[in-house]
């Protein structure tokens, strides 16, 4: 038990001392004043069209792979457990993933380790899209995080995902069965691949990853975008090149596993790598830097989008959909 503890609050820590140690290098009320030249409205209305188009666009796709891979699966059905899986992620990300594997097989009679096989696919996919765009900022401009130079690392992680992706596909497609003589295969493979789990990886075709990756680029477009628009809200410049340069760096700092949701980890690296681009509004007249005007637009825009997540998915819960969440007897894995 104090093990499982450690485990769950460790990451809350290392935030935290990320965030103290951020707060001393920029204090409160200058992040507070900063967000004093934001305009609301254009803000507020921004936030919402941002999470409608990326919550469409995620149900959409979703739809689409569990229809390839699991049973067909329309949008409509799939919207109310996809906004209550984003509320559940708020509190612990694998439990909104589970929460709307349960309500397919309540509603549906899906598979539930089927739909954590697609779910697990797409964000195989993500993370794919995620590092070959933080490979292609590594060629916009010199970029350093506390002295250290992210390029050659992006760029080594970058090589290291592309082997990792070849060997990927020839395991879960077969092909090494196929030049491998059948004295020397192992049953571990043939076994994995009959799992639910993993049903997605073993019948993909590469045409099916380009179609779904295709799919999800303009997710993250509209991810690594989002920042440029923000900052002009606030009435500050940043070239578009510094941000598509080094938003994808900072959301890959953000997928190691020290906090959850990269909280702390990806405004430290924000902050530090696009500080000495930003050029503040006008009407601050020096009482407002870059740095806290980037910690205060960061930290407003996850709350805004964690208010929306919540808001969404508590909506779908008062629908009385609440109770097709919940695990019960019929709904043990299999």
């Amino acid at each position: 038990m104090p093990k499982k503890i450690l485990k769950n609050v460790l990451p809350w820590l290392v935030a935290a001392a990320l965030l103290f140690y951020l707060f001393t290098k920029v204090p409160p009320e200058q992040v507070l004043r900063s967000l004093r030249h934001l305009h609301l409205p254009s803000f507020l209305g921004f936030g919402v069209v941002y999470f409608l188009v990326i919550l469409a666009l995620d149900t959409w796709i979703l739809s689409g792979v569990l229809s390839r891979f699991a049973a067909p699966v329309s949008f409509r059905e799939l919207l109310p457990a996809r906004c209550v899986s984003y509320l559940l992620a708020l509190v612990n990300y694998n439990a909104g993933q589970a929460g709307m594997a349960v309500y397919l097989k309540r509603t549906r009679g899906l598979s539930f380790f089927k739909t954590l096989g697609c779910i697990f696919f797409v964000t195989v996919i993500d993370l794919y899209w995620v590092i070959a765009l933080a490979f292609a900022g590594s060629f916009l401009m010199d970029i350093h995080l506390q002295g250290f130079h992210l390029q050659d690392w992006v760029r080594r992680v970058a090589g290291i995902a592309l082997i990792a992706f070849i060997l990927h596909l020839a395991f879960w497609r077969g092909w090494f069965g196929r030049i491998v003589p059948a004295r020397l295969h192992f049953g571990i493979g043939d076994w994995l691949r009959g799992k639910h789990l993993f049903q997605p990886f073993h019948h993909a075709t590469v045409a099916d990853y380009f179609k779904i990756a295709l799919a999800r680029f303009p997710i993250h477009a509209a991810i690594v975008s989002s920042l440029w628009f923000l900052i002009r809200f606030a009435g500050a410049t940043v070239p578009f090149r510094d941000v598509v340069a080094t938003v994808p760096i900072v959301l890959l700092i953000g997928t190691i596993p020290l906090t959850p949701g990269g909280l702390g980890a990806t405004q430290l690296a924000l902050v530090e790598l696009l500080k000495d681009h930003v050029v503040p509004p006008p009407a601050a007249q020096g009482s407002v830097g870059p740095a806290e005007l980037l910690l205060g637009i960061s930290l407003s825009w996850m709350m805004l989008n964690y208010l929306l997540k919540a808001i969404a998915g508590l909506i779908f819960l008062r629908g009385g959909s609440r109770e097709l969440f919940q695990e019960g007897p019929d709904a043990a894995p299999h």
